[in-house]
């Protein structure tokens, strides 16, 4: 029974991990025939050592030489491919990155899934999310994904599941490992890395240490037909609303004559939208035209994926100390310099874009104001005598586009002893954590919106050291001196610090009759801190961009666990396992899991598991500062006919009133009150391994994860709608809007209220054959979402922006391997959506539009050859070997779904054939 055991993990091994089961060299199970003992391994999701790698959490092992044959630097881009990953933040987001690759699980999002390197926590974000691109893939030996809820076992933040990541071990040599690709139709996007390994191993201890550097370059969007338009409400030449009620007879009569439209002519909100003709010194009422369709490209100002530097040092060491005692530790480092890089800033000031823009005037005396009556921003003194109101914007080109730098450094130190005591089964380790994240932040082409009101002001001149700002002269009116005087350049700091302490024993507890009763338990308590402070002008909101509160903070977390695995009869075991906690923000928790394992005949394990879970709020989330956010929005309450939509909550908002912004500004707020996120997940599915036929494997699982008290904002649109239609009364007291119905600010709060269920099925099969022709194994992962909701409204086969949901994925791979040579192929499919704004009902609206986004495949493959006389190999591997682009979410020009008019976390963003080069060399 013991051998079958042995030989069926070792199958796994293959079916799961890579080519060969020498993937698992570090935890194969070693026995002889006839051998009364057998080594205990420890499989990610149980703290208890066992005989078998079968668990009842299902577990999927990507080897060293799978990760390999990806092409792929970055351990996050990897797993991102993977069926079960949802859509998580990756170098591919321009507008809302920062040079981090996170992974999500089941679309529950990336906070909700715990990252472990060698079983232990690693460093995250004030988020409480991991930057996977913080861990070298060079050092990497296996990953090791649980998917199913693992908090009763490991903690916090294992709602989802668990990504474990083992490092190489046991290395004796020299290894040095270069890298080259690009994509071969645009020549863009290369990357490089190289990677030195060294280390030796004695009777008594190891030490291994890995150098590795990553270069990835820039692709632009405009250099791609999908993603080269992204129109925005601003212009260059830029745009002017007077309100025709405020200023005077005069000056109206005058812009009739010079043949100006009068839009919404006798409502309250009737006024002129002016677009500057062109660019000078000198402008008059002449200078200007009627605001027609003209609008700003930025795309092709964009990243499509931005550029980063990597550099890693890893080391890690060991040495017996005894008999029974060994001393372990490791040091990993990570220095990232990244960049994302956005289109010249827009200025938008005036009453309809918040509080600091509304804080703008455009003094009469002013040299540049050719209207002779001083234009307010803020609706609040319309007590003024002259009282004339306006609303401005303009895309400020001449000072070039805005750049954002990140310095970010990760390291992570982590010391332990661990042994055996005496001649019991009984195994115990002890470590100290200590790992710390920093990011500097380097922008640049800010504005001063301070600067400008002086600039706009009444007694701006050389003798006050005053630069006049010229906005009604068009394209190419500012001169270098007007934007040195208004712009500037901010830095802001973040960072989090974490220490943590663990003490664990396992081993037999007790016989029973149908066996040996299997214990764990452990103590670990966890400390994180952290800061983000903002530059200056960003906290005091005189800045154009968006204003953010410092941050600081941080937590205390104490737990302790029992987990136990207890055999009932022959082939029938169950593993029950609870974890109590007790945090210095909220208070006291506990989580269960019970695990059940059911092998009736040798070839088949039926296995289920229910679990709670958990995950604290972050510090993000309990002391983030305020700050500002200006998302896409359409207001209900925007005319669309020249009259106001007849909804209840738009009873106080001027009849005609036009949307001025589709950016609207909004305020998120944190909450130190929150309570910890609950969870209970189920899963069950079978293993089956037939004798018969030796090296296949299929597995089957199903589960269903169910989130309540979920942390997240109310959400703006939902705050919106609820106001307007009239569903929830209590939405509109966070929503404030100016005389002309613009909304000024809209607060979205954090909350323990959202919800989440995700249900589906996990499919997968492996086999490995051997021919005359050479070694075969194929494999087969498929993940069907049964449902996807949130918050009540199901997103399965749904596009959300840069997000997607497909009710299918899968990845086929077929590895060959002969002699020197080895080939593999791999392929992705990703299945048709609908376009979000299609199930809203837009399309017809916008014919241009695509109702359904559809479906996506994509293939990979590489070609091997070892030279085993020089210890050399050379691997020369095609990414999208046929080009395959997603089909576009829409043509429109006046709705935009996301950044890049695809979604970045489900397809390649490269379109291209990308083609790398690696060459191994050992010593």
């Amino acid at each position: 029974m013991l051998n079958n055991q042995v030989s069926k993990a070792v199958r796994l091994a293959i079916a799961f991990g890579a080519a060969s089961a020498a993937s698992f060299s570090a935890s194969t199970i070693a026995a002889e025939e006839g051998a009364e003992k057998v080594e205990r391994i420890q499989v990610t999701g149980s703290r208890i050592k066992r005989t078998d790698l079968e668990s009842a959490s299902p577990v999927l092992v990507i080897g060293r030489e799978d990760l390999a044959a990806t092409g792929e630097l970055s351990i996050g881009d990897i797993l991102q491919q993977i069926p079960a990953a949802g859509a998580a933040l990756n170098t591919a987001f321009n507008n809302g990155g920062n040079g981090a690759t996170n992974m999500d699980l089941r679309n529950l999002g990336a906070q909700r899934l715990l990252v472990l390197v060698n079983g232990k926590r690693w460093v995250s974000s004030l988020g409480s999310t991991v930057d996977l691109n913080s861990i070298p893939a060079a050092s990497i030996e296996r990953v090791e994904v649980v998917k199913d809820g693992a908090s009763a076992i490991y903690g916090s933040d294992a709602i989802a599941g668990v990504v474990n990541i083992i490092t190489r071990r046991d290395f004796d040599g020299v290894e040095l490992s270069l890298y080259g690709g690009e994509n071969m139709k645009y020549n863009d996007g290369r990357q490089y890395s190289a990677d030195l390994t060294v280390g030796t191993t004695s009777e008594r201890g190891g030490l291994m240490l890995n150098l590795s550097h990553v270069t990835q370059q820039e692709i632009w969007a405009g250099d791609r037909d999908i993603s080269s338009m992204g129109n925005s409400s601003t212009t260059e030449k830029g745009r002017l609303r007077l309100n025709s009620n405020s200023i005077s007879s005069d000056l109206r009569n005058q812009l009739i004559a010079q043949g100006y439209t009068e839009n919404n002519a006798g409502e309250s909100n009737a006024g002129f939208d002016l677009v500057p003709n062109g660019a000078g010194s000198s402008v008059g009422l002449d200078s200007f035209r009627d605001r027609d369709g003209d609008v700003y490209n930025y795309a092709p100002e964009n990243y499509l994926v931005t550029p980063q530097e990597r550099n890693s040092f890893y080391v890690q060491a060991f040495y017996d100390i005894s008999d029974d005692v060994r001393f372990v530790s490791d040091f990993m480092m990570t220095n990232r310099e990244s960049s994302q890089l956005l289109a010249a800033m827009p200025l938008t000031i005036g009453a309809s874009f918040g509080a600091a823009a509304s804080r703008v005037d455009i003094h009469e005396n002013n040299i540049y104001n050719p209207f002779g009556e001083t234009l307010y921003g803020d609706a609040a003194r319309s007590g003024v005598e002259g009282y004339v109101p306006f609303a401005g914007q303009r895309r400020f080109v001449e000072a070039g586009n805005r750049i954002y730098r990140q310095n970010d450094t990760t390291y992570r130190a982590m010391v332990g002893l661990e042994g055996g005591i005496g001649d019991t089964s009984w195994v115990w380790d002890a470590s100290y954590i200590y790992g710390k994240n920093s990011q500097d932040v380097y922008t640049t082409g800010l504005l001063n919106l301070t600067r400008i009101n002086q600039a706009l002001g009444d007694n701006c001149n050389a003798a006050t050291s005053c630069v006049p700002l010229n906005l009604f002269g068009g394209a190419g009116s500012l001169t270098q001196e007007m934007i040195d005087y208004v712009t500037f350049d901010s830095v802001s700091r973040e960072g989090l610090e974490l220490k943590d302490y663990t003490l664990n024993f396992a081993g037999d507890a007790f016989e029973l009759p149908a066996g040996v009763v299997g214990m764990a338990v452990g103590f670990e308590r966890r400390e994180e801190s952290g800061y983000d402070t903002p530059d200056p002008l960003t906290q005091s909101g005189e800045t154009s961009g968006n204003q953010r509160d410092a941050t600081s903070g941080g937590f205390r977390l104490d737990e302790a666990y029992v987990e136990l695995s207890i055999p009932v009869i022959d082939g029938l075991s169950i593993s029950p396992a609870i974890r109590f906690s007790d945090h210095s923000a909220y208070g006291s928790n506990s989580t269960a899991k019970v695990g059940v394992e059911y092998r009736p005949i040798d070839d088949l394990l039926l296995r289920g598991t229910w679990a709670e879970g958990y995950r604290a709020p972050s510090i993000s989330d309990l002391y983030a500062g305020n700050s500002d956010s200006y998302p896409t929005l359409t207001d209900p309450c925007n005319s669309v006919d020249g009259s106001t939509p007849d909804l209840p909550g738009c009873a106080g908002v001027p009849n005609g009133y036009a949307q001025a912004n589709t950016q609207i500004r909004i305020t998120n707020v944190s909450s130190p009150d929150l309570k910890p996120e609950e969870s209970e997940s189920k899963t069950f599915g079978f293993v089956y391994n037939p004798s018969a036929i030796e090296g296949l494997e299929f597995t089957v699982d199903y589960y269903d994860i169910e989130v309540t008290n979920s942390i997240g904002r109310y959400g703006a649109s939902r705050i919106l709608n609820e106001c307007a239609t009239g569903d929830n009364e209590a939405s509109c007291d966070y929503i404030d809007r100016d005389a002309n119905g613009n909304v000024t600010d809209l607060r979205n709060f954090l909350q323990n209220s959202g919800t989440y269920n995700v249900e589906g099925i996990d499919f997968y099969t492996a086999y490995k054959f051997e021919t005359e022709y050479g070694s075969f194994r194929t494999s087969l992962d498929v993940s069907y979402v049964m449902t996807n909701e949130f918050d009540g409204e199901d997103q399965v086969g749904i596009q959300y922006g840069d997000a997607g949901y497909p009710e299918y994925k899968g990845t086929f791979a077929l590895d060959w391997a002969l002699g020197d040579f080895d080939a593999h192929w791999q392929t992705r499919y990703v299945d048709r959506m609908q376009n979000y704004y299609d199930v809203l009902g837009y399309t017809p609206f916008y014919p241009g539009m695509a109702a359904e986004i559809g479906s996506y495949t994509v293939h990979d493959v590489s070609v091997g050859y070892s030279m085993d006389a020089y210890n050399t190999k050379f691997t020369l591997g095609i990414e999208n070997l046929f080009a395959k682009e997603p089909s576009p979410e829409y043509l429109n020009n006046d709705l935009a779904i996301s950044t890049n008019n695809f979604s970045v976390t489900e397809y390649d963003v490269n379109m291209d054939r990308f083609v790398y080069l690696r060459a191994t060399f050992k010593f």
